[in-house]
């Protein structure tokens, strides 16, 4: 293996952690240079600010998508974290919608979240300067000169050899940053399926859609028309409700008429990404067998809901999360 990438395989593999900013950091470096002009300089310069805008982007797929947790601090996040957080959420008011959406498809200038973006990617840059950049360089008392670093004005130095090797090697440099973020995700979250969803998110493969279309059907269960919370077993009002997974989609990677219901929309991002307790469970199976009575033998979610009803799997599923 070529020396300098022996270097950043064991600052990556062997790093000291207790959050992923290591990861990102050296994800947005590597994408980077895979980026840079085939008519390389002798000093290839990566400003802070775009290093910045990639580990927003890496962090808002993760969380936006799946709630992924990212430090060992359950109070405290980190600050990349949080103001990620609140842009989410800036955008779920802006768009009056908290239907995910990848961060390469949104235009914030566009939306008018212009200031709010440039002021979240400022704050990255804070961090990146303070705590990461000179940290990843470090492992056993030994700084491994991969780059420079011109932290005042924000820059990354690195010579032109060094970004043709990167480019060599990104597959093998990519490949080996998600194991590690997986194996640190894995640590912080008791969700399963956490490498599955580091690759979905690479892939441009997580696919969320609307769930407007299963009103049809969960109307069915309110005879008097008036909608109530799976959760609370109150009135919702229509700008107010919301369609739910009882077990999260982080968890199933679905939509599934069985796994739906009503709900407050506060209630819904209350809950997160938790599982549901046995009640919500044994209520659940108790209105499954309900809908399942009153919809029509002549679709195909009336065949999907049988199924998962004669198969039991809101159980089944529910205790194989659970271990």
């Amino acid at each position: 293996m070529d020396i300098y990438i022996k270097q950043w395989n064991d600052l990556i593999l062997y790093c000291s952690f207790d959050n992923t900013y290591k990861m990102a950091w050296s994800k947005a470096l590597v994408e980077l240079t895979v980026n840079t002009n085939e008519s390389i300089k002798d000093i290839v310069k990566l400003d802070f600010h775009d290093i910045a805008r990639l580990c927003l982007k890496y962090y808002w797929n993760q969380t936006i998508f799946f709630d992924l947790i990212q430090s060992s601090n359950m109070k405290k996040p980190p600050e990349i974290i949080s103001s990620t957080r609140s842009l989410i959420t800036l955008y779920f008011n802006k768009k009056q919608s908290e239907q995910p959406i990848r961060f390469e498809k949104i235009d914030f200038y566009s939306i008018g979240l212009a200031l709010e973006f440039e002021l979240t990617v400022k704050n990255i840059v804070r961090t990146l300067k303070q705590d990461v950049c000179w940290r990843f360089k470090n492992l056993n008392r030994e700084t491994y000169e991969i780059y420079d670093l011109d932290r005042n004005k924000g820059k990354v130095f690195l010579n032109k050899n060094d970004v043709i090797t990167l480019k060599e090697h990104s597959d093998f440099l990519f490949t080996i940053i998600n194991y590690r973020w997986t194996q640190m995700l894995e640590g912080f979250n008791h969700s399963p399926r956490i490498s599955r969803k580091v690759r979905a998110i690479d892939d441009n493969n997580i696919k969320r859609t609307s769930l407007k279309k299963f009103h049809q059907h969960l109307d069915l269960i309110f005879e008097d028309g008036k909608r109530k919370c799976f959760y609370c077993g109150e009135n919702i009002a229509d700008s107010e409700i919301s369609v739910d997974h009882v077990i999260p989609w982080s968890y199933m990677f679905s939509d599934d008429l069985w796994n739906l219901v009503y709900c407050h929309k506060g209630e819904n991002s209350e809950k997160s990404n938790r599982l549901p307790s046995e009640e919500d469970i044994t209520r659940l199976e108790v209105r499954n067998k309900l809908l399942l009575d009153r919809m029509q033998n002549n679709n195909k979610d009336y065949d999907q809901l049988q199924i998962a009803v004669e198969k039991d799997y809101v159980k089944k599923f529910w205790i194989s999360f659970k271990g």
